[in-house]
C-alpha cells in the first residue's frame, strides 16, 4: 500500500470538499438547466451555487471566528441534504430525458462529499479555542 501525503492547504481552492462541490455543481447545472416554469430548478441552482461559496467563507473564518466557520460547515451539510431532496424530486416529478443513473451518481457524490465535510468540521473543532483550552474527553481545563 502506497502512502501519498495530501498537498498542504494554502487556500480554500486546495480543499478537496471545495473541488468536489464545484465539480458536482457544474455537472448538475449543465444537465438540469434553469427552467422558470419549474421553481425547483431555481432552488436547486441556488443551493448548488451557494455551497462552494460557503466553503470559501468558512475557510476564511476558520482562525478568526472558528465557531462561525464550524456553523457554516453545518449549513453546507444541510445544503447537501437539500440537494439530494431536490434531485430526487426533479427525477420523480419532471424528468423525462435524463438517465436515472445520473441522479443516483450525483446523489452518491453529494452524500460522500457531505461525509468529508463532517470530517473537516470535526478536525476544525479540534482547533477551536474551547477545544484547545479544555480536554473534551474529561472536561478538565489544561
Amino acid at each position: 500500500m502506497n502512502y501519498y501525503p495530501k498537498r498542504p492547504v494554502k487556500s480554500f481552492q486546495d480543499l478537496e470538499v471545495y473541488q468536489k462541490l464545484l465539480a458536482i455543481s457544474v455537472v448538475i447545472v449543465k444537465k438540469i438547466p434553469l427552467n422558470m416554469e419549474i421553481g425547483l430548478t431555481k432552488d436547486l441552482h441556488d443551493c448548488m451555487f451557494s455551497l462552494p461559496i460557503k466553503i470559501a467563507a468558512a475557510h476564511s473564518l476558520r482562525f478568526g471566528n472558528s465557531e462561525q466557520a464550524i456553523r457554516i460547515l453545518e449549513e453546507i451539510m444541510v445544503g447537501c441534504n437539500k440537494i439530494v431532496v431536490y434531485l430526487e424530486l426533479y427525477r420523480d416529478l419532471y424528468n423525462n430525458k435524463i438517465e436515472l443513473e445520473f441522479f443516483d451518481e450525483q446523489i452518491k457524490n453529494i452524500l460522500s462529499t457531505r461525509f468529508k465535510i463532517l470530517h473537516l468540521q470535526r478536525s476544525w473543532i479540534k482547533f477551536t479555542p474551547l477545544a484547545i483550552k479544555t480536554d473534551r474527553s474529561y472536561g478538565k481545563t489544561k
